[in-house]
């Protein structure tokens, strides 16, 4: 058993891209990516910002709520920053405990952040109040 529990060879990402080499897999429990030597994983929800390359530079860093940062080259940043965002979002839909002012606030860093564009934030804050 893995880290993250079975994972069956029939097992799809939720997304997946590659770029010279580098890829990245969104997958609703985690994130996996290679971005060096070896392939790495992070749960997503110890996923706490995605920061993306300046215009032209292709590459996006993850930071984990410990406070490391992965950087992986990449040439769909948005995409990867929305399908990650998308796995987290179905992980908070799945739990009953968050109210809705948790999702709310959740919601708020992730703007706060600049993992959400003040577009996504209204479409996501209205999918959540009704």
């Amino acid at each position: 058993m893995g880290l993250f529990g079975n994972k069956t060879p029939s097992e799809k990402p939720l997304y997946e891209t590659n770029y010279m080499g580098f890829w990245i897999k969104v997958y609703p429990n985690r994130v996996e990516f290679k971005a060096g030597a070896g392939s790495q994983n992070v749960p997503i929800n110890q996923v706490a910002s995605i920061q993306l390359g300046m215009m032209g530079y292709m590459q996006i860093t993850i930071e984990t709520t410990g406070g490391k940062k992965y950087k992986i080259p990449c040439h769909k940043k948005n995409e990867v920053k929305e399908a990650i965002y998308n796995a987290q979002n179905s992980v908070g839909q799945g739990s009953s405990n968050l109210s809705t002012a948790d999702e709310l606030t959740k919601l708020v860093q992730l703007k706060n952040d600049g993992i959400l564009t003040d577009e996504e934030f209204q479409e996501q804050k209205k999918k959540l109040l009704g």
